[in-house]
């Protein structure tokens, strides 16, 4: 089964949902591309010090294209049987370390990574009094203390960002159930894999047509 295959066979409104929260992702990543041209913050090479937090959230509706992936590929039972197995593990299951250096890693599924972890690092939030404050990390910080200052005086001089609470917006914009919750990132892939899963059973006869 192709990426579009299964997309095919799901009903109007899932179909909606995957291809604009795709485009929604896509437009994410132009635009942090483009903050990180703007100011010079860039990621440590190799560094998985986000990937490796137990904290990392996202949606259900996030990771819908992403779980269409991984069934087109046949990646989905083996993650989703490695999920219901270490069902107490919050470290990311898509996270690599990379086997020559633990203190690095990788993300295995990176083109279809949710929204949080395309805007960590390269986002801004807007604090108590409406000020405009940079959202990065703390190996960003450390080793980047001067161009994380200049950046936030570029955003108060008008310096445009990517905004944390403008996705949130529009996620749930796209999918106002699945896209409204936040969970921790492996309790939502399988959620997710599940849904397609059922969905893909549904509809085997049309998928071997």
């Amino acid at each position: 089964m192709t990426f579009d295959e299964i997309v095919n066979c799901l009903s109007l409104e899932d179909k909606k949902v995957i291809r604009e929260m795709m485009t929604l992702l896509d437009d994410i990543s132009l635009q942090t591309k483009e903050f990180s041209a703007q100011t010079g913050l860039k990621c440590k090479q190799g560094c998985g010090a986000c990937c490796s937090t137990p904290n990392i959230e996202t949606t259900v509706a996030e990771v819908m294209p992403l779980a269409v992936y991984l069934w087109s590929e046949d990646q989905a039972q083996r993650i989703f049987d490695s999920l219901r197995s270490n069902a107490q593990s919050r470290t990311c299951v898509f996270y690599e370390h990379d086997p020559r250096d633990t203190a690095k890693g990788r993300c295995s599924i990176y083109a279809y990574r949710p929204g949080l972890c395309r805007l960590f690092g390269f986002s801004a939030h807007l604090d108590k009094y409406g000020k405009l404050m940079l959202s990065t990390c703390k190996v960003i910080k450390e080793a980047q203390a001067d161009t994380c200052s200049q950046t936030q005086t570029k955003l108060q001089e008008g310096l445009k960002a990517p905004l944390l609470k403008s996705h949130s917006f529009a996620v749930a914009n796209i999918d106002p159930i699945r896209g409204n919750a936040l969970r921790p990132i492996n309790e939502a892939v399988s959620q997710a894999l599940e849904k397609i899963g059922y969905l893909i059973a549904q509809n085997a006869d049309k998928l071997k047509q």
